[in-house]
């Protein structure tokens, strides 16, 4: 495993970005994922869950590229303001909650930009856990919205995760600024367990995903199983 700093990149507050940790293939190299961690978590830990998915997965250990970036410090709301490491700031999770757009918004850029260096020929895709999940969510939205399209999005994964913004989603797909040739080739795997995301919340983000003519695998009880998850990479990816 080899550390990597990643350019300077502050968002919209000012606030920069931790170090990247770098899993690279044994093998080939087919595809890369950015994966995001959860509150409080960095890089090290989202290398040591990534490698998790590896051991059993001789595909995804010779094939996939990791890019494991660090949240900004930052207070959470959700912790009585606690300082941690956070995509962005977060409220109690639940349908009504509020959204912290401005920092999701530029953490959208910063995958964009570590995606937009790899090779145009190897598979594209971001996920994570928690927080990581919910932001990797939020950025699949975009893209099929056309935010991204010129970037060739090919898979996302959310570990107990929910969708930023839903109702936002759905106005979007009322008003059919969608693509749905984007939709259809974007599957998601999305996990739920019911102490992490209500399920309530975890089924109305998958029912606003699939609305858009995503293609959603929707676990609610699976949590983050390495094996489940590796197989279905190994599927998606075509590893």
């Amino acid at each position: 495993m080899n550390l990597c700093l990643v350019k300077i990149f502050t968002d919209s507050n000012g606030i920069a970005y931790g170090v990247t940790r770098l899993v690279r293939p044994r093998g080939t190299h087919k595809a890369t994922i950015v994966w995001l961690h959860d509150i409080g978590e960095n890089g090290d830990d989202s290398a040591r869950f990534v490698r998790e998915l590896n051991l059993p997965n001789v595909q995804i250990r010779e094939h996939i590229k990791w890019i494991c970036p660090t949240a900004p410090t930052r207070p959470v709301s959700r912790l009585g303001g606690a300082v941690t490491t956070a995509w962005c700031d977060v409220t109690q999770v639940s349908e009504n909650m509020e959204h912290d757009l401005a920092s999701i918004n530029t953490t959208c850029v910063l995958v964009a930009n570590l995606l937009a260096g790899e090779p145009a020929h190897v598979m594209k895709g971001v996920g994570g856990i928690g927080l990581g999940a919910a932001q990797a969510l939020y950025f699949a939205s975009c893209y099929v919205v056309g935010g991204m399209r010129d970037m060739g999005l090919n898979a996302v994964v959310g570990i107990n995760g929910w969708l930023p913004a839903w109702t936002n989603f759905l106005y979007h797909i009322d008003s059919l600024t969608v693509s749905g040739t984007l939709a259809a080739s974007l599957p998601i795997l999305l996990t739920n367990e019911n102490s992490m995301v209500p399920f309530q919340f975890g089924w109305l983000s998958e029912q606003s995903l699939s609305r858009a003519g995503i293609p959603v695998t929707f676990r609610p009880n699976d949590g983050r199983d390495p094996t489940a998850i590796g197989n279905w990479l190994k599927t998606y990816l075509q590893l």
